[in-house]
């Protein structure tokens, strides 16, 4: 399986990573109720698909649990105690198991030592956690056969029903069964039986998974997408937002072969940025499966993504803001020549430099990215006049903006996209309505005075 290409600088601008951040990307799907959920998660955060199969394979499960609403079937107290018990196994051997039993009892009885009853709980949590997690996937064998977690649930019945663990459903009191016995039944969960266990267990963080993804996406009403398979690259999406944007906006927005370059301008604060992420983001969880915040998306998957929005400077490196541009765009033009299907985004090409040069390199650069039709990209400019140009010399472009409204002196920013190239130059009104002029003179002013 190819492994979908992205690095640390896109991975930061997309803000999708970090269980610690509260506005990532992560931390809005992360409602496992286990540690192991936790970690299945961020395993899949860092390994996107990359073909269609697999992908609307993950989609389907997913759009299941979304639909069938289910609720984590085990307490996590009790799945806390059964966790330490059984990943702590000590005795290699049904002998030594069976010394260590006696053991514990002997000093439970003579200094009245408590690590006999510790394990006693770890194992009748464990044994509850089981009984309840057969009783859960026992639902599926009513399901039909093109239940997407039918064929999951049937293995972990195989593994549960195995017939060295059919004491556990007797509903036989651990605290009060014999110590060989007791010696007999640890040695079994512990050592014998562990890998099945282990194995049971990635089953179980799965479902917590499954379960909690889907629940952010029936909460917050997200769609999913479909993966298609062709040699034209295509995304087609409608109702696009930006997932952690409260009352966010949404836009529809088309890219393939024949337009596979959208060129983006506005105004600031018009929203540009914003919209640039919430495609990129949003492309990134369609190549998980995930929920989406669209109303409906279908798309050709790509081999990775390339962002350069927040590009910051290298002053240990002697690197300006425009070098450290510079840099990027080389990075990303070496990573397009591969010939790979990517995703490109281009937030403000060259702001570290002065008009003139940012007008002619835009122009450049956004022209010769564009003659690789594979790739798709997102370019957006303070920079209209460029826009103009690039209209006359390449016919695979898409022209939009985010228009602004002015009512009296006062900017409105619709966030919705419109076809064509922005005028809006409102940078002077903003400053004369923040009253930054008057401010600096009365500074002035009081100064001279004193």
């Amino acid at each position: 399986m190819k492994k979908f290409q992205i690095d640390r600088q896109t991975l930061d601008d997309l803000n999708l990573l970090g269980k610690y951040k509260s506005n990532s990307i992560f931390s809005l799907f992360n409602r496992t109720v286990t540690k192991g959920g936790e970690m299945a998660l961020e395993r899949m955060f860092l390994n996107p698909l990359t073909e269609a199969g697999e992908i609307n394979s993950r989609k389907k499960m997913f759009e299941f649990f979304q639909k069938e609403e289910f609720i984590f079937p085990v307490d996590k107290e009790e799945l806390d105690v059964a966790e330490q018990y059984l990943t702590n196994g000590e005795a290699r051997s049904y002998a030594a198991s069976m010394v260590n039993s006696f053991k514990r009892k002997a000093m439970k009885l003579i200094a009245n030592d408590n690590e006999l009853e510790m394990i006693q709980n770890g194992m009748n949590a464990s044994v509850s956690l089981f009984v309840k997690l057969e009783s859960f996937f026992k639902k599926f064998d009513s399901m039909a056969e093109t239940c997407p977690y039918r064929t999951i649930a049937s293995k972990a019945l195989e593994l549960l029903h195995d017939k060295g663990l059919a004491w556990i459903y007797s509903g036989e009191d651990m605290t009060k069964c014999s110590t060989s016995t007791f010696a007999r039944y640890d040695y079994r969960l512990r050592y014998a039986y562990s890998s099945q266990i282990n194995e049971l267990l990635g089953l179980l963080y799965e479902l917590d998974l499954y379960i909690a993804v889907a629940k952010i996406g029936r909460e917050r009403g997200f769609f999913f997408a479909e993966a298609v398979t062709q040699d034209e690259t295509v995304v087609s999406i409608k109702g696009l937002y930006h997932p952690t944007v409260p009352n966010a906006v949404s836009n529809d927005l088309l890219i393939n072969h024949l337009s596979n370059l959208v060129f983006l301008t506005g105004a600031n604060m018009a929203g540009k940025s914003t919209l640039m992420k919430a495609f990129a983001v949003t492309l990134y969880l369609a190549h998980m499966g995930f929920p989406l915040p669209v109303s409906s998306m279908h798309f050709t998957p790509v081999d990775g993504m390339y962002t350069s929005i927040n590009v910051p400077d290298n002053l240990n490196m002697g690197y300006s803001h425009f070098y450290a541009e510079v840099k990027r765009v080389r990075e990303v033009a070496l990573a397009v020549s591969s010939g790979k299907r990517l995703l490109v985004i281009f937030d403000e090409l060259f702001k570290g430099t002065n008009v003139k040069d940012a007008y002619d390199a835009t122009v450049a650069v956004t022209e010769a990215f564009s003659k690789h039709r594979r790739c798709i990209y997102i370019v957006s400019t303070h920079i209209m006049e460029a826009g103009v140009t690039l209209k006359e010399r390449c016919d695979n472009m898409k022209f939009v903006y985010l228009p602004t409204l002015l009512q009296g002196s006062t900017p409105v920013y619709t966030y919705r996209l419109s076809d064509g190239i922005s005028d809006d130059r409102h940078g002077m009104m903003i400053i004369n309505n923040e009253r930054i002029i008057e401010t600096i003179r009365k500074t002035t002013e009081q100064q001279r005075i004193q």
